[in-house]
């Protein structure tokens, strides 16, 4: 059973990228990405050989604890993803969750996330190489914590598959990851300052939190070697002996939710309400094409996880940017002024991404005969809708922090030059090409879609394409450091700039839509 499954794993990975190029150089770059980083973190656990027993077992029981911690919270918050082989397909046949389990477990880790997790793992063997014990208690434990992050995994997003199918719950997940990459980097800019300044602090608080870690179900497998180099072997013995019991709970639970599964297929629930009438702001666009499309790529911005997850992510740069520069001492307040630029370059990616969005429901645009223009500037009309007060809040947030209310002008023409060339870049940038996005509703993050690299080319394209474009503004904001007037020339060129990239956008690309409807409709269908 487990040969089958795994074979059976390999073959629909196979066939998605017989069926797109993209996926196929999207798989290569993301397995060299990937490499990268083992390697890297290999090295880093190799270069620990070289310091203090105390210090190694600190860093690696902290570090692999938050690995395990790690692939729960993914799982959980990022609910899907790598699901090549569903459990739910299995419920027709006459196969027990036992049977299917050891399969499951091993084509779960045959994927790219388990095969970095167990490299990753071997080089803790590596740190501790350093003498024979600890050595041979690394091996001992290694596929034991591999094991239990997978069980970790599964157990928790079977245990809770109900609540995270929900839509509330998925855009709370996506919210909840953008906030977590916003602390991360918060964070780690606050521990940086720390290591500057008080090293001997920073030295305590680390043993005070991997001591914690080692004793919590996250981290027992992974201080067992730990504790053998520190001739703690009572110590050890206990550690493994939880950590073994910790692995076999998973996999009950994991049985026992599977079993279920398998009995009774979780089906999406069919709800059906009275349609309500739009809403204020809605009622704002005009009754005209480009206001229909206005008014329901709106809605999506309000109720599609893809989308709120771009609302969260575009957040992240700005205000870690603001906090970041503020609470360094010695970070540059002329930089958190600016912070809000970063949103407003951002947002044509999110239009030149809009029409595969939509998938095969684009028809509706390719069969009434619908112009090009007029889908651009309904899209332009509520990106411009959602964040519009967002950037007014961010510059306003970012001059009281940066506390120069004189750079107002100069931090305005910025944002406003690239705002609107990044709207008209990515109008012109969607309707160039488009590929299948991850459905509607669903994860954004969710594997087996080949939207991935595309995605990133088009906000390369996109983004660079902004830079260039507003150069002139950018040019004209930096000399006004020493001629203040030249502020207020940046702001007009930067209005007259952007509003004829942001026209030539539509116009061009609305031209591009109209002879290309039936291409288009197939490039975002293909599946």
């Amino acid at each position: 059973m487990v040969a089958i499954i795994v074979r059976l794993k390999l073959t629909l990975l196979r066939n998605a990228l017989r069926r797109s190029v993209w996926r196929m150089v999207g798989l290569i770059f993301g397995l060299v990405y990937a490499l990268g980083v083992v390697l890297m973190a290999v090295v880093g656990l190799i270069a620990l050989r070289w310091t203090s027993i105390e210090l190694t077992a600190d860093v690696t029981v902290l570090a692999f604890a938050l690995l395990t911690l790690g692939w729960l919270l993914l799982s959980l918050l990022v609910f899907g993803i790598d699901e090549t082989i569903d459990p739910s397909r299995f419920a027709l046949l006459p196969v027990r969750a036992r049977d299917i389990m050891p399969g499951l477990l091993v084509s779960g880790l045959v994927g790219s996330t388990g095969i970095a997790t167990a490299l990753v793992a071997f080089g803790l063997v590596l740190t501790w190489a350093r003498t024979p014990a600890p050595a041979m208690a690394a091996v001992v434990v290694l596929p034991i914590g591999v094991a239990t992050c997978f069980l970790l995994s599964r157990a928790g997003t079977a245990a809770f598959s109900s609540v995270l199918s929900s839509r509330r719950f998925r855009d709370f997940a996506f919210v909840g990851l953008a906030l977590l990459g916003m602390s991360i980097g918060i964070g780690a800019n606050l521990i940086g300052a720390l290591v500057g300044s008080d090293f001997q602090g920073l030295r305590v608080v680390l043993a005070k939190v991997a001591a914690a870690a080692g004793w919590s179900p996250f981290g027992w497998a992974w201080a067992v070697p730990a504790d053998v180099a520190q001739g703690r072997w009572l110590v050890a013995g206990l550690r493994l002996v939880l950590a073994v019991g910790f692995a076999v709970v998973l996999w009950l639970v994991w049985q026992h939710y599977l079993d279920r599964r398998l009995t009774e297929p979780v089906e999406a629930s069919r709800r059906t309400g009275r349609i309500r009438g739009g809403t204020v702001i809605e009622r704002l666009y005009p009754a005209t094409p480009a206001g229909g499309v206005a008014a329901r790529t709106l809605r999506y911005w309000r109720r599609d996880p893809r989308y709120v997850a771009g609302i969260a992510g575009f957040l992240i740069g700005p205000v870690i940017l603001m906090v970041v520069q503020v609470s360094n001492p010695g970070g540059q307040r002329l930089v958190a002024a600016f912070a809000p630029a970063v949103l407003c370059w951002l947002l044509g990616s999110s239009l030149a991404q809009d029409l595969s969005y939509d998938g095969s429901a684009l028809w509706l645009h390719a069969t009434t005969g619908m112009r090009g223009a007029d889908d651009r500037v309904g899209r332009v009309l509520s990106t411009l809708t959602v964040f519009a007060p967002l950037v007014v809040l961010l510059i306003i947030a970012a001059l009281v922090v940066s506390g120069d209310w004189t750079l107002w002008v100069s931090v305005v023409a910025v944002s406003v030059t690239l705002g609107l060339t990044s709207l008209g870049v990515g109008s012109y940038v969607g309707s160039l090409w488009q590929w299948p996005a991850p459905p509607p509703g669903s994860n954004p993050f969710a594997k087996g879609q080949s939207g991935g690299l595309p995605a990133l080319a088009a906000f390369g394209v996109t983004s660079f394409a902004t830079l260039v474009l507003s150069l002139p503004t950018v040019a004209l904001v930096i000399a006004s450091a020493w001629y203040g007037a030249l502020a207020w020339l940046a702001l007009a060129v930067g209005i007259v700039v952007g509003l004829i990239v942001l026209w030539q956008g539509i116009v061009r690309g609305g031209a591009m839509l109209d002879r290309r409807w039936p291409e288009v409709l197939s490039a975002v269908s293909e599946r």
